[in-house]
């Protein structure tokens, strides 16, 4: 979705805004440049990638002879990533995007795919084992960045992904392991998006907040600062500004912080019930979001 500040303010707001927070732009708009933008996000440290979580700790033993074995009888699952002879990957990179784990409890060892090279994009493929064959169960582009299992069985995943090129948002899809007998369903959950150039915080409260907006309009921000220059045209947005509400909205606050004298700033996950009426993202349109960036304290009301 095209984020234009310039369509939703009338010249005459533009004009005001520019006057009326010159103390708070810390570039002339004028003055803009690829150096300027980037000197600004510099000034903190930004969010970190989704983790990649890692499978050794689950494979079953003998994984390698199992591993072999699989890529004999389903070589044709393959195809895909070989590609020409210059893009070719070697069978012994094969082998190691492969981990033979026990998924459903059942002491057969089914094969996860973690794909992580340069020829496609990351993909996560599942396949259960049925004694005489595999069954393709589950599949998401992104990496592995949580794997837990409860009583010997594959309880959660979370997928990661964070693009590449001129790709600026980080993504994790959360999904619910759900065994039946003979069964074994992924249930999706939920999806939360933040840009990369969002501001972590210090610390995160132990348990969220709820809150909800004190008014129509709200702006959610990369970092705790009011900051509304330069336009950034590679983005087409003004500063910080990740998304722009015009209905009132809820999330939970995940964690604060004060710049002293009042102005203190709330780290927050924007719900999807409400989608904002203009922001930055992409690839948000096949599955509900949350949201996550910096709002001011005085923009919303918690609920204790």
């Amino acid at each position: 979705m095209e984020f234009n500040v310039k369509k939703n303010l009338s010249g005459l707001l533009i004009c005001f805004l520019l006057v009326s927070l010159a103390g708070h732009a810390q570039i002339d708009i004028k003055r803009y440049t690829t150096a300027t933008d980037t000197f600004y996000w510099k000034r903190y440290i930004h969010i970190p990638k989704p983790p990649r979580a890692s499978l050794r700790r689950f494979t079953v033993s003998r994984s390698s002879s199992k591993v072999e074995e699989f890529i004999n009888r389903y070589a044709q699952e393959f195809t895909r990533f070989q590609g020409d002879s210059s893009r070719q990957i070697s069978g012994n990179e094969l082998k190691k995007q492969l981990y033979p784990v026990d998924i459903n409890g059942d002491n057969l060892a089914d094969m996860i795919f973690c794909g992580n090279n340069s020829i496609e994009p990351d993909i996560v493929r599942i396949w259960l084992n049925r004694r005489d064959s595999f069954e393709l169960i589950f599949e998401d582009y992104g990496y592995l960045s949580a794997f837990r299992k409860s009583e010997g069985k594959l309880a959660e995943i979370q997928i990661g992904e964070t693009g590449s090129g001129n790709e600026y948002l980080y993504f994790t899809r959360n999904y619910h392991v759900n065994h039946t007998p003979g069964e074994t369903m992924f249930i999706r959950m939920k999806q939360v998006v933040a840009c990369d150039f969002t501001e972590e915080p210090s610390k995160y409260y132990d348990l969220p907040v709820q809150f909800t907006s004190r008014a129509d309009t709200m702006l959610l921000r990369a970092s705790a600062a009011l900051l509304n220059e330069p336009f950034n045209p590679s983005l087409d947005t003004f500063g910080n500004i990740i998304a722009k509400y015009r209905t009132k909205s809820r999330g939970v606050v995940l964690a604060y912080k004060s710049n002293g004298k009042g102005n203190d700033w709330f780290f927050v996950e924007m719900t999807p019930a409400v989608m904002p009426s203009a922001s930055i993202l992409y690839g948000t349109d096949k599955m509900p979001t949350f949201i996550r960036g910096w709002v001011s304290s005085q923009s919303i009301r918690l609920e204790q």
